[in-house]
């Protein structure tokens, strides 16, 4: 192999402003030559270790930034990869290419994106690392709600099917009367509070969820448990509910 670098680096003693000068090798294997050429001060391929046939073919190459994320069905494993790194291309018809831009790959499409393209990337994605991190606090604030519940015992089933008969005894007018800590035994009701607006009643006596808001007040959530009931018990008296 003919190694020119020696006798051109004579010539090339100056470069453009962000540039530098570094040898780079073409040809095919056996008919080689290193001439200097100007790569940019952020490439970091070595273009004699990476050599190219032909000039065109040069391409200059950042360092890489790679993202991974775990997963629960594969632990341990980047089920999803993101890599960016700058890139230039001077042989490119596009002098979009020929310039400095950004590289986004997911290991099946290489996006090339200007500096504007990038930037208006970045600002789509700091949106959605807020929406992902709010979509992780829902889950954790629901699992923790969810442990915190009690668990219950046999005794506890068997006392709330006990309730669940008492209720059928009471008329609108018990209903109306009775202290609501009272009615809610009666009818075997569990109280939670949800990220939700108003009042809910959810099941059937003996296993009755009533969800309720937390900004709602405390006079309101007895009134609106109070008529949720009583619709429940007028329902059952003319069929439309079990």
């Amino acid at each position: 192999m003919q190694d020119t670098v020696a006798s051109i680096v004579e010539k090339h003693t100056e470069a453009r402003p962000g540039f530098r000068l570094a040898p780079a090798r073409f040809g095919k294997p056996g008919h080689q030559v290193d001439v200097w050429v100007e790569c940019p001060e952020w490439c970091t391929l070595g273009h004699v270790e990476n050599w190219n046939q032909h000039a065109e073919d040069l391409d200059h190459w950042g360092d890489d930034a790679r993202w991974d994320t775990d997963c629960i069905n594969q632990p341990g494993e980047g089920v999803l990869s993101l890599d960016m790194r700058l890139h230039s291309d001077p042989g490119a018809t596009d002098s979009r290419l020929q310039a400095a831009h950004v590289t986004l790959d997911d290991e099946s499409v290489t996006a090339y994106l200007t500096p504007e393209m990038a930037e208006r990337t970045a600002d789509e994605m700091i949106a959605f690392a807020a929406r992902l991190r709010h979509l992780a606090r829902q889950a954790r604030e629901f699992n923790d709600r969810a442990a915190s519940r009690p668990r219950r015992s046999q005794a506890d089933e068997a006392l709330r099917r006990l309730r669940a008969d008492k209720w059928r005894s009471l008329s609108d007018e018990d209903i109306a009367a009775l202290p609501i800590v009272r009615l809610l035994k009666a009818f075997g009701v569990m109280v939670l509070e949800y990220d939700i607006a108003g009042v809910e009643l959810l099941g059937q006596p003996g296993h009755m969820e009533l969800r309720v808001g937390r900004e709602v007040r405390q006079q309101l959530r007895d009134s609106e448990a109070r008529r949720l009931i009583a619709e429940y018990a007028a329902g059952v008296r003319e069929g439309r509910a079990s």
